[in-house]
């Protein structure tokens, strides 16, 4: 198998949407509060597409073949006033999904690494991902490839 990462495209729509559903079917079974229609995957893309159009960043997409199965969001955050100056311009990933059939062939750690070359490309010093509680298993890939905690929400559901 040779796996190409390479740019978003819109001819890509229809597969990164179909993944970012997966993503948000994977992630309700955790978490009991992801939308798991097809629109909500769309606008998530939509949301991640603005994003990087406003402040910078990607959306790349895993190949194997002509088959897209695997994309990443990459996103560059506004400087936080917080954060000491090397360091208050992060870029994010945003989203990361392989598509199961897929998975512990490496592709994640592909998409990282690029993530990681995005970044300081962009001449960040920081890159951030998030795991939602639960998920250990994406927990543990990240802190392999080098992430560790930085920040615990935590979350009240209101009546």
């Amino acid at each position: 198998m040779t796996i190409l990462i390479r740019p978003y495209v819109v001819a890509d729509r229809a597969a990164v949407v179909a993944l970012v559903h997966e993503l948000n079917l994977f992630e309700d079974a955790i978490s009991g509060d992801r939308a798991k229609d097809l629109k909500a995957a769309e606008a998530c893309l939509d949301s991640d597409l603005k994003r990087v159009e406003r402040d910078g960043g990607a959306i790349v997409v895993a190949c194997d073949g002509d088959e897209v199965i695997a994309m990443m969001a990459f996103v560059i955050d506004q400087p936080q006033p917080y954060l000491r100056t090397e360091v208050g311009q992060v870029g994010w990933v945003a989203e990361l999904v392989v598509d199961e059939r897929h998975r512990g062939q490496g592709i994640g750690t592909m998409l990282l690494e690029e993530a990681e070359r995005l970044a300081r490309a962009s001449g960040l010093r920081r890159l951030m991902i998030g795991a939602i509680a639960g998920n250990h298993i994406a927990r543990k890939a990240y802190e392999r490839y080098g992430f560790r905690p930085a920040v615990i929400e935590l979350s009240k559901d209101l009546d």
